[in-house]
């Protein structure tokens, strides 16, 4: 683990001095890293990749400001995050679906997420629409707050909480349909 820590340290440093084999590098070794969070605020892998370009451009761009103490992969990902909320940000102009009215979380509390797989998780993320999308991955997956969330995205908190769970419901009834379905073909 040492070894793979110096060795991204050296790549970084030769990133900071417009090293292109290193930048290619560097790509190299975080692309799916960076692929498995853009993909969960993208509608497909399209665009899941112009936002991990985007991303990768921003990070090339300010290299120079990487603090060697911190870990690059947080880093990182808060630049994939932030881009991502950029990308959702241009594209809001696709008829995003925001309510300012309050929705119980009740509905969808416990329904078996730890036994899912990755896969099937991100498949059914991908498919809520981006207003809840964005702010079920905010929230739940990076465990940003109601009133930051709404900051980023410039909602109000009661936007931001009934987003959370309108997705929450229809992950929910997605996660139903495939169980039943599963029931269905598989007898389970």
């Amino acid at each position: 683990m040492k070894k793979t820590n110096q060795n991204i340290s050296l790549i970084i440093k030769a990133c900071k001095e417009d090293n292109r084999a290193a930048q290619k590098r560097l790509y190299r070794l975080f692309f799916s890293y960076g692929m498995s969070i853009s993909l969960r605020y993208s509608n497909s892998k399209v665009e899941a990749e112009e936002i991990l370009n985007d991303a990768f451009f921003k990070a090339f761009s300010k290299i120079d400001q990487f603090d060697e103490d911190y870990d690059f992969k947080k880093w990182f990902r808060t630049i994939i995050i932030n881009t991502s909320i950029d990308y959702f940000r241009k594209h809001k102009k696709l008829k995003l679906q925001f309510s300012d009215e309050i929705i119980s979380d009740e509905t969808a509390d416990n329904f078996g997420w730890d036994k899912l797989l990755y896969e099937d998780i991100l498949k059914k993320i991908q498919l809520l629409p981006p207003s809840y999308r964005v702010v079920f991955n905010l929230f739940v997956i990076e465990g940003y707050k109601h009133h930051e969330i709404a900051e980023q995205l410039n909602i109000s908190v009661g936007t931001s909480k009934s987003n959370l769970a309108r997705a929450k419901q229809k992950m929910q009834a997605l996660l139903k349909k495939r169980a039943e379905l599963n029931s269905f073909y598989y007898g389970k």
